[in-house]
């Protein structure tokens, strides 16, 4: 286990004795605690106590869920102003797992103690009664907010005070919180809207469960939060799977456009033009005179649109002759030049002249009409993405926090995209209005760099610990081979032929399901589609852009397979959703082979983040945190798969020499106890010995 002291406002944790002298409260899911699991509670309780910050790498399976909840519960309920604790994740498969874990706390309860009050909340479509439910998800939101706004949403404009009551008087998976909401009632013949109720409800629960965006994506936080009638000082948070949170928040500010997106926006500015005209025949003259107003901006910014489109293309001639030259494929362009130059053309024509502050603010107000018969139907209109990017550009230009990248789509067209490099900018200041936090995950590791990464305040005290899993070392062994790489230099047919060989190794010995991930789609395809070899295993493989219904298919079908003593060799992508977003239970999986690994390939975004990094935090932090530590994480996700639960046994083979090197051995986990394997023949004798002390998987009587 490891305990980092970071100045002075750390509490230093050192041993199992921490939080000693202290109980693990009164809202423990279950009755008897791994030392791990209690250790962690009462590290919570401690730093919460104090307003603080718990970074915890917390394996799976020592029960990390109902240990954060614990702590957070017994906090929030001895403060004399009681804070909500928001539970944060980015999985549906986790909303399930936290009211499970509160029902049990609640079962557990001593007489008298009142009953945890618990909301699940997730977004809008996937709650909605509607019948526009089943509509794409951009037009649903257009419609949404158009019968919200004309009232015409009969289950929204229902009154949902009667029926709060009832949502918090236990806790409710948010499907039965949609069922219960979806029946008729007295004044509400039409049900009354689920997401309406649960935001509504929020604010009188102890536990919300909610994805990340309602903290961390200001667009959301900023029209979710009040709506729930809560603020961020109101809360402790409990943020799951932690280790994706700067990839969320830096996704937050990715936005990209082509040319399509300026000329699209042009094309709707003009048909907003067109219906506000048509519009003006059935105003009286004092309305009309507005409207001249408006029409007369929106004219102008048609003009000025077109000079876009006009002058555009030649600043990217410009530029183009540097990616020509670059070692990438894309390359940093300058905010501020990119703005100048945008300025310069909208002010060209002094007639018809728009600043660019103002062209922003009118493209936020340009409504479409939505072709419902259309083949795509984008998520966002033109004008909003042009919208964003540009006042992204103007607030930050000066940042050495973002960075614009151009590249060329498909080789051709031009494409800009702007990208946070360092999401502390924004957790800081959250993680600082809130009352307190624990940020949790099985591979927030090392949790020292996320708590530098996320900007943790520095004048709260913090825990900052690594907690240790006995079970998987017997349960979960991990072997390292010797002889393969999917180092771009030592590619070859010798080497895929050695990799190969250990993948056939382990299927010959194993005798349910194997997992196997490469670092892209195009190495999956050829070190393993293209191989035949599978033993009469049926392949299930991860395509490129799949969906969550078909992930989870492939889950069903596994279990299928097995009620049909069939075996498979399911296939993916580390990074991928089968090695990361999809859940694997009652021990479902056998064994997780990883290929090589998945380090960034160059770019200038992450020439921009080295850089930045090592301006930050040196030169031999900057590489670990934006190369080779991101690169192992993502490993650890996938290895972590087929361990759930305590009982869960799985073998793990990762195919990299690199992994036994001292540059990528430091970036594994203190815990992960890994044996070398020097060729297919040892790993094969491994595997062998392996399932001969555990055949079965894990029996599960929940």
């Amino acid at each position: 286990m490891r305990a980092n002291l970071l100045g002075r406002s750390i509490i230093r944790s050192v041993s199992m004795t921490a939080g000693e002298g202290l109980s693990a409260g009164s809202f423990v899911a279950h009755e008897t605690l791994r030392d791990s699991q209690d250790e962690m509670i009462r590290d919570g309780m401690d730093v919460l106590a104090a307003g603080g910050f718990l970074l915890a790498a917390a394996p799976t399976g020592i029960g990390k869920t109902a240990a954060a909840l614990a702590a957070a519960i017994e906090t929030a309920r001895s403060s004399a102003e009681p804070p909500v604790v928001m539970f944060l994740t980015g999985r549906q498969s986790q909303h399930r797992i936290v009211v499970e874990t509160v029902r049990k706390i609640n079962d557990r309860l001593e007489p008298g103690v009142p009953k945890v009050r618990l909301v699940d909340l997730i977004g809008q479509q996937g709650m909605c009664i509607n019948e526009i439910r089943s509509e794409h998800p951009a037009l649903f939101s257009r419609l949404c907010v158009e019968k919200r706004g004309s009232r015409t949403c009969r289950p929204w404009i229902a009154d949902s005070e009667l029926i709060r009551p009832r949502v918090l008087e236990d806790p409710l998976h948010v499907d039965e919180l949609v069922a219960m909401c979806k029946q008729p009632d007295e004044g509400a013949q039409h049900g009354i809207c689920p997401w309406k109720v649960a935001r509504e409800a929020a604010s009188s629960a102890d536990v919300v469960v909610a994805d990340y965006n309602h903290v961390f994506v200001e667009a959301i936080r900023d029209s979710s939060l009040p709506a729930m009638g809560l603020g961020l000082e109101d809360m402790l948070l409990v943020v799951d799977e932690a280790h994706n949170l700067p990839d969320r928040i830096r996704k937050g500010f990715e936005r990209r456009i082509r040319m399509k997106d300026v000329r699209n926006a042009r094309i709707e500015i003009e048909e907003h033009r067109e219906r506000t005209e048509s519009g003006m025949v059935t105003l009286d003259e004092e309305e009309v005179g507005a409207k001249v107003a408006e029409v007369t901006r929106l004219k102008r910014s048609e003009a000025a649109m077109r000079r876009l489109l006009e002058e555009l293309p030649k600043w990217f001639a410009e530029i183009d002759e540097e990616l020509a030259s670059s070692r990438t494929d894309d390359q940093r362009v300058s905010m501020t030049s990119f703005l100048g130059r945008v300025s310069s053309i909208l002010s060209e024509d002094i007639e018809h002249a728009v600043e660019i502050g103002g062209l922003v603010k009118l493209l936020q107000t340009i409504r479409v009409e939505v072709d419902v018969d259309a083949e795509e139907i984008e998520e966002e209109t033109a004008c909003t993405r042009l919208a964003i990017l540009l006042n992204t550009c103007m607030q930050n230009h000066d940042s050495p926090a973002f960075a614009l990248v151009h590249d060329k789509l498909g080789g051709e067209e031009h494409r800009l995209t702007t990208h946070l490099l360092d999401p502390g900018v924004v957790s800081g200041d959250l993680l600082g209005e809130s009352r307190g936090a624990i940020l949790m995950s099985g591979t927030l590791f090392p949790p020292q760099m996320y708590y530098d990464l996320l900007q943790v305040p520095k004048n709260r005290v913090s825990i900052v610990k690594e907690y240790t899993s006995h079970f998987l070392a017997e349960r979960r062994p991990v072997l390292i081979a010797k002889d393969v790489t999917s180092r771009y230099a030592d590619r070859g047919e010798e080497n895929t032929a050695r990799i190969r060989k250990h993948i056939h190794a382990v299927l010959r010995k194993t005798p349910g399901h194997v997992a196997v991930f490469a670092p892209s789609y195009a190495l999956l395809e050829q070190i393993v589609i293209e191989d035949e070899q599978w033993t009469g295993r049926k392949l299930l493989r991860e395509r490129p852009r799949a969906s969550k219904e078909e992930m989870d298919r492939m889950v069903d079908k596994l279990h299928q397979l097995r009620r049909s003593k069939d075996k498979a060799l399911l296939a993916g992508v580390l990074g991928g959703k089968l090695a990361e977003g999809v859940d694997y239970p009652e021990n479902i999986l056998d064994a997780v082979i990883c290929i090589g690994l998945p380090l960034p390939p160059p770019s200038a975004r992450q020439d921009a983040l080295k850089d930045y990094y090592e301006d930050r935090f040196g030169s031999v932090r900057a590489w670990r945190y934006a190369g080779s530590q991101p690169a192992v994480n993502r490993l650890m996700q996938a290895v972590g798969r087929p361990i759930r639960k305590a009982a869960d046994r799985a073998l793990v083979v990762l195919l990299e020499k690199r992994l036994l090197q001292r540059g990528f051995k430091i970036c594994m986990p203190e815990g992960m106890h890994a044996v070398e394997t020097v060729d297919s023949e040892r790993t094969e004798r491994h595997a062998e010995r392996f399932f001969e002390r555990h055949p079965k998987p894990a029996k599960f009587t929940e």
